[in-house]
C-alpha cells in the first residue's frame, strides 16, 4: 500500500487519496449544478418579469414571490389570454389551491409536469420551481406547442445553425459553448439586421467584449430584454436553459431565416430605397447651380467658380458615376427577381438617367461657357495692356 506523510503529519494512504479525490469531484459537480441553479433563476425570472410589467407586477425573488400562486396564474393568463380561477385569500389552503389550479391548467394543455405538486411550489422548492418555470417556457417561449416540445430544442438549435452558416469563426453545434465567446449571438444579429453590428471588427478572442456588444445592441436596437449577462459565461459550464430562452426571442422576432438570395435582394432593395433619392437630389441640385449664368463675372468669383466646376468634375463625379453604375445593377437584380415591391422610393432607374443626361448637358454647356468666358477675359486683359500701352506712347510723344 502507497504511504504519503504530509507537512502536518498527517498520513495517506491510496485509499484516502481516492476519498479525497471523490469528496473533490462531488464538491465540483455541486459547484457547477449551484452555479447553473443561480444562473437559471437570476434569467428566468427576468424572463417572467418581461410579461409581468405588462400588467404593473413583477416579482423578485423567484422562489418566494410564487408561492401564493398569484403571479403564477397572471403569468399563465398572460401567455395564453386564458382566464384561471382564482383564489383571493392568504391561507395555505388558498395557496396550494391557487398552485393547483395552474397545474391543471397546464396539464389541460397537454403539458407534462414530471413529480411537481402544489405543495413543492408553495414551499419554495427550488428545483422544481425551476422545473416548472422551465416547462412554461419551453412551451410558452420555445416550441409555441405542446404538442412538438420534444422537438423543439432541435428546432431552435436548427434556426441557430441557419442563422449563422457563412460567419467566420463561429459554428454552432450546441447551446453551451458554440456561444461562450460571443460571436453566435453577434452573427444571429448582423443575420437579420446588418445596420447595427460590425461583424468584422469582431475578435473571436474577446469574448467579453462580444457578448457586451450583443446583449447592449440586441436590447438598445431590437428591444429584446438582457435576460443574460457577461458574467453568466465566466464559468466553466454554461447553463443550456437560460442561453435557450434568450435565444427564442430571436427567434420569436426573426422566425424565418432569409436564404442568401433573400439577402441580396433585401441589400439591393436597401441601397436602392437610401441611395436613389440621394443621388437624384445631387443630380437636380447641381443641374441648378450648371444653369447660373456666369457672363462677365467678377474675375475672382468667376475664379472660383472655375475651381469649383473643376472639383465636382474630378471628385464628385466619378463618385456619383459609380453610385449610378452600382444603382442600375441593382435595379437590375430586383427586376429579374420580380422584388419590385420591396421598394419604398419613387425614384425609378429611368428617372435617374433622365436627370443624370440633363446633368452631363449641363455641365457640357457649362465647360463651354467657362472656355467661351476665359477667352473674352484674355482678350479683356489683352486689349486693356494695349489701350494702356498705346496711351504710354501718346504721353511721350507730347
Amino acid at each position: 500500500m502507497d504511504i504519503m506523510e504530509m507537512d502536518n503529519g498527517y498520513i495517506l494512504d491510496s485509499s484516502n487519496l481516492l476519498d479525497l479525490e471523490r469528496v473533490y469531484e462531488k464538491d465540483k459537480i455541486k459547484q457547477l449544478q449551484d452555479d447553473r441553479s443561480a444562473i437559471q433563476k437570476k434569467t428566468f425570472t427576468k424572463w417572467i418579469n418581461t410579461y409581468l410589467i405588462k400588467v404593473g407586477q413583477t416579482i423578485e425573488d423567484l422562489y418566494m414571490d410564487l408561492q401564493d400562486g398569484n403571479k403564477l396564474i397572471t403569468l399563465l393568463e398572460i401567455l395564453t389570454g386564458d382566464r384561471l380561477p382564482r383564489e383571493r385569500g392568504k391561507m395555505r389552503f388558498h395557496k396550494l389551491q391557487n398552485v393547483e389550479n395552474c397545474l391543471a391548467f397546464l396539464k389541460r394543455k397537454n403539458i407534462k409536469l414530471v413529480n411537481i405538486r402544489n405543495d413543492d411550489i408553495v414551499d419554495g422548492n427550488p428545483k422544481l420551481i425551476l422545473g416548472l418555470i422551465w416547462t412554461i417556457i419551453l412551451n410558452f417561449e420555445i416550441s409555441h406547442d405542446p404538442e412538438s416540445q420534444a422537438s423543439a430544442k432541435a428546432n431552435l438549435i436548427d434556426w441557430a445553425k441557419r442563422a449563422c452558416r457563412g460567419y467566420k469563426g463561429v459554428e454552432v453545434r450546441n447551446f453551451t459553448t458554440s456561444f461562450k465567446n460571443g460571436m453566435a449571438f453577434n452573427a444571429i444579429i448582423h443575420r437579420f439586421r446588418p445596420d447595427i453590428i460590425d461583424y468584422e471588427k469582431l475578435i473571436p478572442e474577446n469574448a467579453e467584449e462580444n457578448l457586451e456588444n450583443a446583449f447592449s445592441v440586441a436590447e438598445e436596437e431590437l428591444g429584446i430584454p438582457r435576460l443574460l449577462d457577461v458574467e453568466d459565461f465566466l464559468i466553466d459550464e454554461l447553463d443550456e436553459k437560460s442561453i435557450m430562452t434568450y435565444l427564442s426571442a430571436f427567434n420569436r422576432m426573426y422566425s424565418k431565416v432569409p436564404t442568401e438570395e433573400e439577402l441580396a435582394i433585401k441589400m439591393y432593395s436597401d441601397r436602392i430605397n437610401s441611395d436613389a433619392k440621394k443621388l437624384l437630389t445631387w443630380l437636380k441640385t447641381n443641374i441648378d447651380r450648371l444653369e447660373k449664368r456666369i457672363y462677365k463675372m467678377e474675375p475672382e468669383l468667376f475664379e472660383k467658380y472655375k475651381e469649383d466646376l473643376q472639383h465636382l468634375k474630378e471628385e464628385e463625379l466619378p463618385n456619383k458615376l459609380e453610385l449610378k453604375e452600382f444603382l442600375a445593377d441593382c435595379y437590375k437584380n430586383i427586376e429579374s427577381a420580380e422584388a419590385e415591391d420591396s421598394l419604398t422610393t419613387d425614384v425609378t432607374m429611368d428617372k435617374l438617367n433622365h436627370y443624370w443626361d440633363a446633368f452631363e448637358r449641363c455641365l457640357a454647356d457649362k465647360e463651354a461657357c467657362v472656355q467661351n468666358e476665359s477667352d473674352r477675359l484674355i482678350v479683356v486683359v489683352i486689349d486693356h495692356i494695349s489701350d494702356k500701352h498705346q496711351l504710354c506712347k501718346i504721353s511721350a510723344q507730347n
